[in-house]
């Protein structure tokens, strides 16, 4: 068993890639002003990791995650989306960009909780999102900044996914294999 997977500290996740862009550039400076250590994750939308199917389970291997995976992209044709606006979780104080069109998101990991993976258990609901930024203590000031964050008004392409490893002692994470989307 791959003993990176095993410690306790370590757990892998599942991301849909989002193309760099100028974008980017006005949530990497909300990131750098009100919460650096995001600064270390990137910029994406998460499909197995902290809400709906949870992280995956320890117990699958390297070479099994990306096999079933990779038998689920090839099914999923790259698909573009818009996002919609900034949101903010009730009763939370994390903020992001919300897609406009959920479908292909919710449909892809609809396809992983069928693939004969596990999967941690999460209390949250799968809601597509790419996280700006998540304050403590937030003020009005900061939450109307954040709130004002630009939300791109062009189609974005998603054409791969990738796993990361994210190591909650040292607050990061680690990019592992990319599976591209139909083939």
């Amino acid at each position: 068993m791959n003993r990176s997977i095993e410690r306790a500290d370590l757990i892998t996740g599942l991301v849909f890639d989002l193309p760099h862009g100028p974008w980017m550039a006005d949530v990497l400076r909300l990131r750098s002003k009100y919460e650096p250590a995001r600064l270390r994750f990137p910029i994406e939308i998460t499909v197995v990791g902290s809400s709906g199917l949870g992280w995956f389970s320890p117990r699958h291997d390297n070479a099994q995650l990306v096999r079933r995976v990779g038998e689920v992209a090839a099914k999923c044709t790259p698909f573009s989306f818009h996002f919609e606006s900034v949101r903010c979780f009730p009763n939370t104080c994390v903020y992001y960009l919300s897609p406009r069109e959920s479908r292909p998101f919710v449909e892809f990991q609809e396809e992983l909780r069928a693939c004969g993976l596990s999967y941690e258990t999460t209390p949250f609901a799968y809601t597509p999102h790419c996280t700006i930024v998540s304050l403590v203590d937030a003020n009005d000031d900061m939450h109307s900044e954040v709130m004002s964050c630009h939300v791109p008004e062009h189609e974005i392409r998603v054409t791969s996914v990738s796993f990361y490893t994210v190591d909650r002692q040292a607050g990061c994470c680690y990019q592992r294999d990319r599976v591209n989307l139909g083939t």
